[in-house]
């Protein structure tokens, strides 16, 4: 296949990186949303991101997918120790993610892999996040169902609801993952491609894919993991700051930063 961009030029988890991803994906499938697929569905590529650690990092990444007519879906934890999806600023942000198109859902840890409490924790998780954000949800992801592969095997179908690891999407295997299954599932979680780099479809048979990208491990400059939560802890810390000074008009902010850069 021709490509019109040099893979060599970008730097790996860069915002330079995703763009030649989705520019070779474009070129070999249709990337549509969960909604459009179904049994008779012969090639798709589907893409979600679950938001573990930074709203404004998933913004950036919608408009980079917008920029290029991807739209994606993009998971929401209600419960989550580093962002508040309710806040102002990030009530907007989710809204401007959803008016640029994408689809959002519900990134969440079921507390028994039984399908009635995951229905019942599911519907709460929505109805909270559909009070508060006034945006309609109609599909959920697992957090880390690796530690509950169990939540997995069953595949939980709800009426009217798009489990991204039902069997229409997914394919769970309870021992070795086969050379060439069905539908590949890519991931770049612990900022790795465990089960393969999306590019390297260009010289596959693939012909159904299902990609989770983190936004968090993406940025303008890339680099590797360490690097990245550096990054990251910057942001966060910066984010801290603006609060604070926001809250108290007092705040010594100045003097706060300088004593932090200096240490």
């Amino acid at each position: 296949m021709n490509s019109n961009y040099d893979i060599s030029e970008a730097a790996p988890f860069s915002y330079a990186e995703y763009r030649n991803i989705l520019q070779s994906l474009s070129e070999q499938f249709d990337i549509i949303d969960y909604g459009d697929i179904d049994e008779k569905t012969e090639s798709f590529c589907v893409i979600r991101h679950d938001i573990e650690f930074s709203v404004e990092r998933a913004l950036e990444m919608a408009k980079l997918e917008s920029e290029m007519n991807v739209k994606t879906s993009y998971f929401f934890q209600i419960n989550n120790n580093t962002y508040n999806p309710f806040s102002s600023k990030n009530l907007a942000i989710i809204h401007d993610i959803a008016k640029l198109g994408h689809k959002i859902g519900i990134h969440f840890t079921p507390s028994s892999s039984k399908e009635k409490i995951v229905r019942s924790e599911f519907f709460m998780m929505k109805r909270i996040f559909e009070d508060l954000t006034k945006i309609s949800v109609d599909r959920f992801s697992f957090h880390r169902p690796n530690l509950n592969s169990e939540v997995l095997s069953k595949n939980i179908n709800i009426d009217g609801i798009i489990n991204v690891y039902s069997n229409l999407f997914f394919e769970y295997f309870d021992d070795k993952i086969p050379e060439d299954p069905e539908i590949k599932y890519i991931s770049d979680s612990n900022h790795q491609w465990k089960y393969g780099h999306p590019l390297d479809s260009m010289n596959s048979s693939w012909r159904k894919i299902h990609i989770l990208i983190h936004p968090f491990s993406w940025s303008s400059s890339g680099g590797n993991n360490y690097e990245n939560y550096l990054n990251l802890l910057k942001e966060k810390n910066d984010t801290l700051m603006e609060s604070i000074n926001e809250e108290i008009s007092n705040f010594p902010i100045s003097d706060i930063i300088r004593h932090y850069n200096s240490g």
